[in-house]
């Protein structure tokens, strides 16, 4: 049996979360977008691998590629240079960022006529609440395979498609259902599916924590489940509650049109020449500084920690976080930290060809827990 859990949620009053409800969510992605859209408008690059993000022979990274690239080790974020030398005979196409978004525009215009409760993620990702069809008494299978026929039709792309009763279930069924499936986890089903996948199929755990995890004989989402709430949250502060919710997969969040929560928020630039110069290397810090709180304030939030990232001239890349005292959006207090934190890990007349910080442990109210006060959250 699920334990009640009691929480706030932001200033609102105590609710409580007792096992799941009975909502459909579908979560659509699109596969391979970028790269699937160029294939679109020309024909002759079908089945052949296709990368998007510009000549290899200039600084870049990899936007997004296709499934053929994708055999050869690609992926989104790998800089051109390395993507050429695991792929040679990739067309490499430099990328039409108006023509995605009219693809995507398209897109949610079609979701909509699904449903008119459609949250838009990103470019190419997007929930939707069709909850109605329960008392439609239609099979939210079928109304999925209907959409994506329809999408497929009218854009010539394909997309995978996540149903079940939340978000967090429905994105991680739409990632097990690429390219071009169709995947649907019943209602009471959620914690079995999860039990057996690997503790990196949250969303959220990126490699650090994982890491953690793992050291900590944590391998699969199942050794999650076996640990209780308290326990958790022992071991890992207030990431612990959320670990337990997602292992059980328990997510309340509604399907929300009007506004979508960053997990972090960040800026960075790369160097035309590989610089070296600390006053100039300063000088781009506090520019991106400015950029991400900017951003910060416009999501009307603050930020506990920040990472940065460098990258040399040799393509190796390190990305160091620091804890902020608690959370802020005083550019002031985030510049300072910044810059001394960079100071201390920026080894000097090393050639960078790219830096960028991203502001991070976002207080955002969804995994906020409230019936616990900890002094620091864990690094």
């Amino acid at each position: 049996m699920m334990p009640t859990l009691f929480c706030l949620i932001g200033n609102r009053e105590v609710a409580t979360i007792r096992g799941m409800d009975r909502r459909i969510i579908y979560h659509i992605d699109m596969d391979a977008f970028f790269a699937s859209i160029e294939v679109v408008n020309n024909p002759a690059l079908k089945g052949r691998p296709v990368i998007v993000g510009g000549s290899p022979d200039k600084r870049g990274v990899v936007s997004t590629c296709s499934y053929e690239a994708r055999a050869y080790g690609v992926h989104s974020a790998m800089s051109l240079f390395e993507a050429k030398k695991r792929c040679p005979h990739a067309e490499f196409i430099q990328g039409n960022f108006e023509l995605y978004r009219s693809y995507s525009s398209r897109i949610m215009q079609i979701l909509l006529t699904y449903s008119a409760q459609l949250e838009i993620v990103s470019i190419d990702e997007a929930y939707l609440d069709v909850s109605f069809l329960h008392e439609r008494t239609e099979d939210p299978k079928q109304y999925g395979r209907i959409l994506k026929k329809e999408i497929l039709k009218s854009t010539g792309l394909t997309c995978s498609l996540g149903i079940a009763s939340n978000k967090l279930i429905a994105k991680i069924a739409s990632s097990t259902a690429k390219p071009n499936g169709l995947y649907e986890i019943p209602h009471g089903h959620e914690a079995a599916f999860l039990a057996t996948l690997p503790i990196g199929a949250i969303p959220g755990i990126g490699s650090k924590t994982e890491k953690i995890l793992l050291n900590d004989n944590l391998s699969r989402i199942s050794d999650l489940q076996k640990l209780d709430l308290h326990e958790l949250i022992d071991r890992y502060g207030t990431r612990g509650y959320s670990f337990y919710l997602a292992a059980h997969g328990i997510d309340k969040r509604p399907v929300d049109g009007d506004y979508h929560f960053p997990k972090s928020i960040g800026a960075e630039t790369t160097f035309e020449v590989d610089q070296s110069e600390f006053t100039v290397l300063i000088e781009a810090l506090y520019d991106l500084v400015q950029k991400a709180c900017r951003r910060l304030q416009k999501h009307q939030t603050r930020a506990r920690g920040f990472s940065l990232k460098l990258r040399y001239s040799d393509f190796r890349t390190i990305t160091r976080s620091h804890l902020l005292f608690g959370h802020t959006n005083d550019q002031a207090i985030i510049w300072n930290e910044a810059r001394d934190f960079f100071t201390k890990i920026y080894v000097q007349e090393t050639p960078l060809r790219l830096i960028g910080i991203s502001l991070e442990k976002l207080a955002d109210t969804y995994w906020q827990p409230t019936l616990w006060e900890w002094e620091q959250a864990p690094e």
